[in-house]
Formats: structure tokens, C-alpha cells, sequence
């Protein structure tokens, strides 16, 4: 480890991990994920397309698929604008409606949700915690955490 300077010290810890919420469930992505929030995202509909596809929006000038993660998608008839979280490197990226713009999780200050999992579309995502590992937690809001390829695929399923 790196002793920190005392200017270093007095910055805050960068976070490891974000969190986001999903159609109304809070979702920790893991450390390392590649992530790109874009708001206010155009996305183009797809006639015919399953109910879970939002549609398609562009990104550097490739098409990008957009999922929407909420229990009852919303028919996308027209073009619209809407935050969206890009999960993952183009080619094999795919993008996310979201609640709100992601935040950054520091470690401590945010614990990982109970053993019942959320009643939502990408459920099989979710990473669960035994009951007995969540003693001693840090105080602050509970997040499930999500593996980002489990969830780009529970969705595109559904």
C-alpha cells in the first residue's frame, strides 16, 4: 500500500462499485464493470420487437440495443429521449433504461440487500447474500448486487 500525502487524505476514496436503480430496484454493479451513463439518450423504436427492447439508440455512430428493465415495459410507438446506462464494450454492449443517473457506492457505506430476491425481470441476476454473512453491516441503503452479464441476458429472455 501507498502511504496517502495529506492533501490525498483529505479527498475523498473513489468508489469501487456504482449502484442504479432499475425499474424501481436498487442495483449494485460490481467493481470494474464498464459502464457509460448517457442522458437524455434518443432511442429509435423497433417495430415488431419483443416488449422488453425500448428500441435502438446510437452510440459513436454504431446502433445499440436498449433493454428496459421495469416489470411492465412501456410500448415504445415514437422516438424519445431517455437516460440510459450502457452495460459493457461496444460490440457486445447493451444499454439499460434507468431511474436515474448511477452513484457511487463506497465501500462501507452501502450494504448488500437481504436473501429475497425483488420481484423484477432480471431476478436470476441477482447475486444473493446468506442471511448469516449480513450481520455487523454498515448502516446505509440496501442494493442487490447484479452480475451485468447475468442481467443483460435475463432480460433479452424475458
Amino acid at each position: 500500500m501507498t502511504p496517502r500525502s495529506p492533501e490525498q487524505a483529505d479527498a475523498p476514496t473513489p468508489a469501487t462499485r456504482f449502484g442504479v436503480r432499475l425499474g424501481g430496484v436498487a442495483v449494485a454493479l460490481p467493481a470494474g464493470t464498464p459502464l457509460e451513463f448517457v442522458a437524455g439518450a434518443v432511442i429509435y423504436p423497433l417495430p415488431l420487437a419483443p416488449a422488453r427492447v425500448a428500441g435502438l439508440m446510437p452510440l459513436r455512430g454504431q446502433p445499440l440495443l436498449v433493454l428496459d428493465p421495469s416489470k411492465v415495459p412501456e410500448a415504445a410507438a415514437a422516438i424519445r429521449r431517455r437516460d440510459v446506462l450502457v452495460v459493457g464494450q461496444p460490440p457486445q454492449a447493451a444499454a439499460l433504461l434507468v431511474d436515474a443517473a448511477p452513484q457511487p457506492l463506497e465501500d462501507g457505506s452501502w450494504h448488500r440487500a437481504g436473501t429475497a430476491p425483488p420481484d423484477c425481470a432480471f431476478a436470476s441476476a441477482i447475486r444473493f447474500v446468506d442471511p448469516g454473512s449480513a450481520s455487523g453491516r454498515a448502516p446505509g441503503e440496501a442494493w442487490h448486487e447484479v452480475d451485468p452479464a447475468g442481467l443483460l441476458e435475463s432480460l433479452a429472455r424475458s
